[in-house]
C-alpha cells in the first residue's frame, strides 16, 4: 500500500487527522478494524481522526503506520503530519485544557504555517494597514495567504 513510496503532494498538505482517515479508507479497514490491526483503541482511532487529539504519542504514530503499511517516504510524510499535530480552529477556545487562549492561537498558528509549507506559501498583502495594525486583521490576511480563512479552515485559491 504506501511501500512505493509515490504520494501525492496532497498527502503532504493534510493534517495527521485527514492523513489517518484517508490511509484507513485506502487499506479498506473501519475504524474498529484498524484499532485492531494496530492495537489500538477503537475510540483512539475516531479521536485521532477528528483531530480531537493534535498531538499523538509516537509508539501510536508507529504502530499506525505499521498496521496501514506505510514504508518510505509516504511513513515519513504520515510521522511528518503527525509532528505537526492537527491545529484546533483558531477561534475555539482552549480554557478548558487550562492553557492561554493566546498561547493556544499562537501554536495553533504555528501549526498551520508549518503545514501549508513553504512552496505553497504567497506574499502577505499589508497595504493598508497603519503601523500598529489590529492583530486581528494582519491574523486573517496571513491566513488568506496560507490559502486558509479566518477559523483556519483551508479554502480553494
Amino acid at each position: 500500500m504506501g511501500g512505493s513510496g509515490d504520494a501525492k503532494g496532497m498527502w503532504r498538505t493534510a493534517t495527521f487527522a485527514a492523513l489517518v482517515q484517508r490511509w484507513r479508507h485506502a487499506a479498506n479497514l473501519t475504524q474498529e478494524g484498524l484499532a485492531e490491526k494496530s492495537g489500538l483503541s477503537p475510540r483512539s482511532i475516531q479521536n485521532l481522526e477528528r483531530g480531537r487529539v493534535s498531538r499523538p504519542r509516537r509508539d501510536s504514530v508507529r504502530l499506525l503506520a505499521d498496521a496501514l503499511g506505510l514504508t518510505g517516504r509516504v511513513r515519513a510524510e504520515f510521522e511528518h503530519a503527525a509532528r505537526l499535530g492537527t491545529p484546533t480552529p483558531i477561534t475555539a477556545a482552549a480554557s478548558h485544557r487550562g492553557v492561554d487562549d493566546h498561547v493556544m492561537m499562537a501554536d495553533n498558528l504555528r501549526q498551520l504555517v508549518a503545514q501549508a509549507g513553504r512552496d505553497s506559501w504567497r506574499p502577505v498583502d499589508l497595504r493598508g494597514l497603519a503601523h500598529t495594525a489590529d492583530p486581528g486583521e494582519v491574523l486573517t490576511r496571513l491566513l488568506a495567504a496560507l490559502g486558509m480563512d479566518d477559523t483556519g479552515v483551508s479554502v480553494a485559491v
